[in-house]
């Protein structure tokens, strides 16, 4: 008896003590993520004098395009931070739960969650993408009023000399830069989170709530050790690596085809030379 009441009495505490700390751990990745806006802010303005003058409308491209990629990079990271906090609150979850109290408290004790955005960074990451897409659409409304159609753009940039075609391709190259940056952080933060759940799956759950355990992990002398849950971290972490070879096998063909887009650039840069 006196074992069960330290472990109410530890079990008691720690679930005050660490639910203000998971709150205020995911609270600081999930603003960190949101705090991106800020620089887009700015990308807005710097983009705003690109179309009055004050600056080179494409260099005001390429500063908005990147602002683009850094928010959703940043996006992407904290996401990363925030699951793992998800995590490392299941694992700890599953030394003081049972599958019983998910009845009682909630669901998801003893699970990490997916690898995928949190809703309010989903739409902070696509708020990022449409930012950049619309700082193209931008330059491409600017340019067309005056090079109406395609044969007359590349007429253009054939005509133009080295420095300024060099300009004028700077969007474009922190374009397809930016979109390989992005695909490559996303894989390996993927692979990040699978190394986390497959080393780290937590202790598993009891399955009654009578049965004793400290929170060493050790039985009390005298206890039967208690039947624990099969972890719920197997399915995930197969999942997790079906999707990561997909992004895998795809990593070739994107890399490839921005590897390609570059040679092009400097073909027709250095011909200019």
């Amino acid at each position: 008896m006196e074992a069960e009441e330290e472990i109410r009495a530890q079990r008691h505490d720690f679930i005050k003590e660490y639910y203000k700390m998971a709150v205020a751990d995911l609270d600081r990745h999930l603003k960190a993520g949101w705090q991106s806006i800020v620089v887009l802010a700015g990308g807005g303005t710097i983009l705003a004098a690109g179309h009055e003058g004050k600056i080179g409308l494409p260099i005001a491209t390429a500063i908005a395009l990147a602002s683009a990629v850094w928010g959703a990079l940043t996006t992407i990271d904290a996401n990363y931070w925030s699951l793992r906090a998800i995590g490392f609150l299941a694992n700890v979850e599953a030394v003081y739960f049972s599958v019983e109290d998910r009845k009682s408290f909630n669901p998801y004790i003893g699970f990490h969650p997916e690898y995928k955005f949190l809703d309010s960074l989903r739409y902070m990451f696509w708020l990022c993408i449409f930012f950049g897409l619309a700082s193209v659409t931008c330059l491409a409304w600017e340019v067309t009023r005056f090079y109406p159609t395609l044969g007359a753009i590349w007429l253009k940039l054939r005509g133009m000399p080295a420095i300024p075609f060099f300009l004028w391709m700077l969007p474009g190259g922190v374009l397809i830069g930016g979109a390989i940056w992005l695909f490559r952080v996303w894989k390996n933060r993927m692979v990040n989170y699978i190394e986390f759940s497959a080393k780290s799956p937590g202790p598993g759950v009891r399955e009654k709530t009578e049965d004793i355990r400290f929170v060493t992990l050790l039985q009390p002398k005298g206890t039967p050790s208690p039947s624990l849950e099969a972890s719920p971290q197997l399915e995930l972490v197969k999942k997790l690596e079906k999707s990561a070879e997909a992004w895998k096998s795809a990593a070739p063909y994107v890399y490839g085809l921005g590897g390609v887009a570059i040679l092009t650039f400097l073909y027709f840069w250095i011909s200019k030379l």
